[in-house]
């Protein structure tokens, strides 16, 4: 593991129990087509506490890259795209 870790701010919502603090950056930015990182990041993503807030802050902000709430970037596209299900307000799609 490199020095480069992925940034989590304390905010509300308990980001400072988020499952990717300490993990190595790229690990949610993985390079096209590095499928085993995916699917390491989708794991840590899957037993977060804060996965939920995490992809709706990443679809509330149009968050372009990266997995975020074990979204990757295509999925969020295909989110924004398609809009939130019947009675779901826009802003808390996820």
């Amino acid at each position: 593991m490199n020095d480069r870790v992925l940034p989590v701010r304390p905010a509300a919502g308990g980001w400072q129990s988020a499952a990717c603090r300490g993990v190595d950056m790229t690990t949610f930015f993985p390079a096209p087509g590095d499928l085993a990182t995916v699917r390491r990041a989708l794991m840590i993503c899957d037993e977060c506490p804060v996965r939920i807030p995490c992809r709706r802050y990443a679809l509330d902000n149009r968050e372009r890259y990266g997995i975020w709430g074990g979204l990757t970037e295509e999925t969020r596209e295909t989110l924004i795209r398609i809009g939130p299900p019947p009675g779901v307000s826009s802003g808390s799609v996820g």
